[in-house]
């Protein structure tokens, strides 16, 4: 509770999370690798501003679990306790949690109608915040994060797998 007898907002209390990618079967990505957490960690509270990172679990991830605990990161599927909550792809509604930061590629202000859900639960119903990596620019307007090169290639890549299991599973398109 905070000093006016509504729930506390935990943005900003030094927690990290890092959300296991469940959009995508191929996503391995992550936000944040192990020496970045290490940097964080053990930077210091007072300099960095991140006392604790939670990741959660995932097999598929570039980088095991176990890499993540050796540098000082707690693994768990709860992430209530994080202020700040990051991940690749837009999580699934049911992992979004009330009161909290959130950063990854949202694509909500394309106005996707598939998207739009996701910005409601996280800006009216939940009162969260929502940073899109598509939107954070430098001085002259130009996108600090992007896609890189390979990922129109792991694109195709995704495309052209879809496409041979589809000839597979429906032999009349052979």
């Amino acid at each position: 509770m905070n000093s006016s007898g509504g729930e506390e907002v935990k943005l900003g209390n030094g927690v990290v999370g890092i959300l296991a990618e469940t959009t995508n079967k191929w996503e391995r990505r992550t936000p944040l690798a192990p020496s970045h957490c290490a940097r964080l960690l053990h930077g210091g509270k007072d300099r960095t501003g991140v006392s604790r990172i939670v990741v959660q679990p995932s097999a598929k991830r570039i980088h095991h679990d176990a890499l993540y605990e050796d540098v000082g990161c707690e693994v768990s599927d709860d992430l209530s306790d994080c202020g700040l909550i990051l991940g690749i792809k837009q999580p699934e509604l049911k992992m979004i949690l009330p009161k909290k930061a959130y950063a990854f590629f949202s694509h909500t202000h394309k106005a996707q109608k598939e998207n739009m859900p996701l910005l409601d639960k996280v800006r009216h119903f939940y009162d969260s915040s929502l940073c899109d990596y598509l939107l954070i620019v430098g001085d002259h307007g130009r996108r600090l994060l992007a896609f890189g090169k390979y990922a129109g290639r792991a694109g195709l890549v995704d495309f052209l797998h879809g496409l041979g299991y589809m000839f597979l599973t429906h032999p009349q398109f052979l």
